[in-house]
């Protein structure tokens, strides 16, 4: 066993996470609490994920389709993953599983706002400009707001995505082989 050995940057210790993860080891990196980073990943050998067992889980226990959309199936409310398998690695999209509001895509961060008279609405962020809020509420309304109306109005703290902590190990890499087999559709 080698000594432990110090990574300078998030890019080296990225490439040791994805080379440990490749051979199916466990890695646990961490350092110091002030630059607040804990554990990047954990390679899960155990687990070989089956896409149709993914897709019965995103359907049915997840519920995934109450607020993302594949394929023009599902709702509009949250990221569209008719290509997520295209756009991110299998460790990200098991992390966000896992952990939603650990990174959240500046465009896929949930907007709020509080008119004048303490009405609140959250939903996904459309456009906004100097004087005017547009963003499908929760029913997947499309609702614009004028700025002078509104006592408050900004990105959402927390992401509106639950952690799928719950579901076993092969559950969890079922759904993720489902996950990277959305690659989008092919242009006929």
């Amino acid at each position: 066993m080698s000594s432990p050995r110090s990574l300078a940057t998030w890019s080296e210790m990225r490439a040791h996470v994805r080379a440990a993860m490749a051979f199916g080891v466990l890695l646990v990196c961490g350092v110091s609490a002030s630059a607040g980073i804990t554990v990047l990943a954990q390679g899960n050998s155990d687990a070989t994920g089956d896409p149709s067992r993914g897709k019965a889980l995103y359907d049915g226990k997840g519920a995934c389709a109450t607020c993302h959309r594949v394929n023009g199936v599902g709702s509009r409310l949250g990221p569209d993953l008719s290509d997520v398998g295209q756009l991110r690695r299998a460790v990200d999209l098991e992390r966000s599983l896992l952990e939603p509001d650990a990174e959240v895509l500046g465009n896929n961060r949930f907007y709020h706002v509080t008119t004048k008279d303490g009405a609140t609405t959250t939903g996904r962020l459309l456009n906004l400009d100097t004087f005017t809020v547009q963003m499908l509420d929760s029913k997947e309304r499309l609702r614009s707001f004028v700025k002078s109306d509104l006592r408050d109005h900004g990105f959402a703290d927390k992401s509106p995505m639950p952690s799928y902590k719950t579901l076993s190990a092969q559950e969890l890499a079922d759904v993720v082989s489902y996950l990277m087999s959305l690659k989008g559709q092919a242009n006929p």
